[in-house]
């Protein structure tokens, strides 16, 4: 399906649900008008959820990540086993020698 039409019945359909959710609390419940707005609510919810359904099912599907092993540690340059503090102190062994 197009994309644009999916967006434009996307946006409609919460507009229904959003204005019936404005409007219920000024309802009384035992009239006609209660049971209408009830009625655009649960309307607007279910056609948001069937163009939610068809944008999944018309889009290609996600491609699968082919990493083998994800990276370890916080710093990804730093080796395994290595945080770092060898480097530093060697570092500030040629400074104190200077």
């Amino acid at each position: 399906m197009d994309a644009e039409l999916l967006r434009v019945a996307f946006r409609l359909g919460f507009l229904v649900a959003i204005l019936a959710l404005i409007t219920l609390p000024f309802q009384r419940p035992e009239s006609a008008e209660f049971v209408v707005t009830v009625m655009a609510l649960v309307i607007g919810l279910v056609f948001v959820g069937l163009v939610a359904v068809l944008v999944r099912l018309s889009s290609p599907p996600i491609p699968r990540s082919r990493d083998k092993a994800p990276p370890s540690g916080y710093n990804t340059n730093v080796p395994t086993g290595s945080d770092g503090r060898e480097l530093w102190k060697k570092s500030s062994e040629r400074s104190d020698t200077t």
